[in-house]
């Protein structure tokens, strides 16, 4: 697998996984003890892409507490927070997906002979 495609179709897996995150902490909003969690794992797939294919596609990411505001009931959802990372984490699923296509189509051109 080339370097661009696993990147993408890191980037892809990975950012679902921030998203599910985000919407598991949005549902518990009102659970009492809930922790927040992050996916954390852009920092490990930048470097990652930096030592090629195979180090890119084993950046698995973590799951790491979110150290907002503990609520009364021992709640630490910040309802604005994680509609925030869930914006932030769409555009690069997003993101992801235009690369994903746009790469996809270069390599029908190329296939079908067609210029880029």
């Amino acid at each position: 697998m080339q370097l661009t495609e696993a990147a993408i179709v890191q980037a892809l897996s990975l950012s679902q996984k921030a998203l599910l995150t985000e919407a598991n902490n949005l549902a518990n909003a009102e659970t009492p003890g809930y922790q927040a969690e992050r996916w954390s794992f852009r920092a490990a797939l930048a470097q990652a892409i930096a030592m090629g294919p195979n180090a890119v596609l084993s950046v698995a990411g973590t799951p790491v507490p979110d150290p907002g505001a503990t609520q009364a009931n021992g709640n630490t959802v910040s309802i604005t927070r994680s509609m925030t990372a869930l914006a932030q984490d769409q555009v690069y699923y997003d993101t992801a997906v235009a690369a994903w296509q746009h790469w996809q189509n270069g390599i029908k051109a190329v296939a079908e002979g067609k210029a880029l």
